[in-house]
Formats: structure tokens, C-alpha cells, sequence
């Protein structure tokens, strides 16, 4: 049953807009959601609902990860490289904490939970094959392994050994300026 709550939002209008806001780099709390079961609403309101949460996850992955590359290729130094990894684990946490969202049916968690474990495995690959290649650039070897260093002591793949937990009240994904986060 799709309840209509106090000031006339039905928890179908309150996911839709909690998704488009995090989608666009809101801070808005996404734990923060109704309980959703495909019982609850229409097939067709069900399927969009999915759609909806497939397309906010695409638009934030993909403008986290982008800057995270950004940040990586303008970086003058490993230090640097190390911290667009670390934003881009935020990003991949970020995702993770809405696709495994208690709100939503187990099966949908368990199969976009996968998804993402393939996913950040093969970001990983990835990011690794990219500094393998900077030696058949005619880069230094040297500066090559001081990178393969960083790939692998910052690896984006960490996330998918970390436990699952709740982020803190007020938490907030870097993106790239600093902000002061006060506890509510």
C-alpha cells in the first residue's frame, strides 16, 4: 500500500524526491526513507520506482567517479592520488548505502549489491591496467610503481570488505571542497 503521509507526499513521491536531490550531490540523508515492497505499489509505479533509483545511482556514480579521475590525473603527487581515491570510496559508500537501503525488498538489495561488487572490482581492474600502461607510454618505472603503490594501498575494492553500517547523523560525501559538518 503506497501510504500518503502527514502534508500529502505518498512514500512513492518521497523516494522519487530524496533520489533526484542525492542524485545531484544533495546531502539529503537517503536512510531516511519508507519502506518499499513491490506489494506496496502498481507493477508499472514499481518499475519506474526502479528506474528512478537505477538513474540517480547512474547520475551519482558517474559525477563522483568522474571527478574522482579528474583529481587523479591533475594530482602533482601521490598524497593527492591517495585522497581522489578516498573521495572515491566515499562515492562507492554513498551508492552502496541507497541500493542496500533496509527500505528495500532483499532480493533488489542483493542483486544491485552484486552489481556494484562487479562493478568496483572492475573500476579497480581498471585504474590498475591505466598505470600498467603509462610504461608502455615510456613513463618513468620508477614514478609507475610509486603509483602502482598508491592504486593498491588505496584500493576503491575496500568498500567491499568494509562492514555494512549506517552512515552517522550529518555524514556528507567530499567533493573536493572541505566543509564543517555539525552533529544534529
Amino acid at each position: 500500500m503506497n501510504r500518503t503521509r502527514w502534508g500529502g507526499e505518498s512514500d512513492y513521491q518521497i523516494w522519487a524526491r530524496t533520489l533526484d536531490r542525492w542524485a545531484d550531490g544533495d546531502r539529503t540523508d537517503p536512510l531516511q526513507l519508507p519502506p518499499l515492497s513491490a506489494d506496496d505499489l502498481p507493477a508499472d509505479t514499481w518499475q519506474r520506482l526502479l528506474a528512478r533509483i537505477a538513474s540517480a545511482v547512474d547520475r551519482r556514480l558517474q559525477s563522483g567517479l568522474d571527478l574522482m579521475v579528474r583529481e587523479v590525473n591533475d594530482a602533482s603527487d601521490e598524497f593527492s592520488v591517495g585522497r581522489a581515491l578516498t573521495r572515491g570510496r566515499d562515492v562507492l559508500r554513498s551508492v552502496r548505502s541507497v541500493i542496500t537501503h533496509t527500505s528495500l525488498p532483499a532480493d533488489f538489495r542483493r542483486r544491485m549489491a552484486s552489481l556494484m561488487d562487479e562493478h568496483t572490482q572492475r573500476l579497480q581492474e581498471d585504474l590498475e591496467r591505466g598505470v600498467q600502461s603509462l610504461l608502455a607510454d615510456g613513463a618513468d618505472p620508477h614514478a609507475v610503481e610509486i603509483r602502482r603503490r598508491t592504486l593498491r594501498d588505496n584500493p576503491l575494492t575496500a568498500v567491499l570488505t568494509e562492514p555494512a553500517a549506517p552512515p552517522p547523523t550529518g555524514w556528507y560525501e567530499p567533493t573536493g571542497g572541505r566543509r564543517v559538518i555539525t552533529p544534529d
